[in-house]
């Protein structure tokens, strides 16, 4: 079986990869400084969310970025087995379908927990986060596509389209 080098997997290894090496800059920034000046995040931001201070969402952060991470990785070697190599294993697309979910809802949450906070800020902090949200919802958007596309899913061992 000979896999084809797509430009949707590989605008997906470069999504994924982006979007973790964020993830992976911004969790420890969350973790560590959980009262977020390290970020100049103020926890009364968390307010009306179920957290009190910062360090969970910065461990679920970095979970979300090693899971990028890893499926990065897959798809960097489909993309470079081709032919050396039997069949994927399933596993691999489910799990990249269940990371793309995890990024989308991982943005959507942001946005919907932190949205009353982020409305009464100063003109720069809110530019920020409205133009954190855009670029962060339309990556995630995008990559849960991309794990849709059909070569996608030949490389990662997903089910066949149709």
């Amino acid at each position: 079986m000979r896999v084809k080098r797509s430009w949707a997997a590989r605008s997906l290894v470069a999504g994924m990869g982006f979007w973790s090496v964020m993830a992976f800059v911004g969790s420890p920034g969350l973790m560590f400084a959980a009262e977020g000046p390290a970020m100049n995040f103020d926890t009364a931001w968390l307010q009306n969310t179920p957290f009190s201070d910062y360090v969970l969402p910065g461990v679920i952060l970095g979970l979300l970025g090693a899971g990028g991470a890893i499926v990065t990785a897959l798809l960097v070697r489909g993309l470079r087995a081709q032919s050396r190599r039997g069949a994927p294993s399933s596993w691999q697309w489910y799990f990249a379908m269940v990371v793309a979910l995890g990024h989308l809802g991982w943005i959507v949450g942001e946005i919907v927990l932190m949205w009353s906070p982020v409305t009464v800020l100063p003109a720069e902090q809110k530019a920020f986060f409205y133009g954190f949200w855009w670029v962060f919802g339309l990556l995630s958007t995008a990559n849960l596509l991309l794990v849709f596309s059909p070569s996608t899913r030949r490389i990662l061992g997903g089910p066949a389209g149709r």
